[in-house]
């Protein structure tokens, strides 16, 4: 896929829409590499370590991701940085002790890498109408973790009473997932969408018409 000029939709300030990737920046030069490795290739057949070593690299030495990070006071935030039709990569900001929910990733291949901070990850597994807990592992900056839902189920958090940041790369993109109750097991599904589109703040904006914005 080539870089495209901007698109607009009706719903969405164009400066939501697809940018032109600029050589001069890092993550914008990620994001191609992750497009040669994941454009047209099925999740069954991604290379995962080729993968994760692309986002190790970025996040061992680059810091071309500070311009895109915007926190949330109520929870943690998710800026879209790139979105593809077989891959979608996030910037996600955690203030010290945020948490996502205990969730899934609909059936797609997921990496973490720690830009900042640091993110502990605890595992769960649905069984006998609950939740059991599984393992429990903290990412220091650098650090690359991966999941997919015959893995676990998980949940992230900011650590060690520090704010984290991280890169979430989703192998193909997930609009909506399951998210469990701790106590019961329950599950919903939620539609996901985005604080920030490439530092553009997303306001009410609908995160279908963006989504529809950055459509090829």
């Amino acid at each position: 896929m080539t870089d495209l000029n901007p698109m607009t939709d009706g719903d969405v300030d164009p400066a939501m829409a697809r940018p032109v990737r600029s050589d001069d920046c890092s993550l914008d030069r990620l994001t191609a590499a992750l497009e040669r490795e994941l454009d047209g290739v099925s999740p069954a057949d991604v290379d995962g370590t080729r993968v994760a070593s692309l986002l190790r690299e970025y996040a061992a030495g680059e810091d071309s991701w500070r311009r895109y990070a915007a926190a949330g006071d109520d929870s943690y935030s998710r800026n879209l940085i790139w979105r593809a039709r077989d891959f979608e990569l996030l910037l996600l900001c955690w203030k010290s002790g945020q948490a996502s929910a205990i969730h899934d990733h609909g059936d797609q291949n997921c990496w973490m890498a720690v830009l900042d901070g640091a993110l502990e990850e605890e595992h769960f597994s649905a069984r006998d109408g609950g939740l059991k807990r599984g393992r429990v592992k903290t990412y220091e900056a650098g650090g690359v973790a991966f999941i997919r839902d015959e893995i676990a189920l998980h949940q992230i958090r900011a650590t060690g009473g520090r704010d984290g940041v991280s890169l979430h790369l989703y192998a193909r993109p997930i609009d909506s997932c399951l998210s469990f109750c701790p106590e019961t097991g329950d599950a919903t599904r939620i539609e996901v969408g985005y604080t920030s589109v490439r530092g553009t703040a997303c306001a009410e904006a609908d995160p279908e018409a963006i989504r529809r914005a950055w459509a090829e």
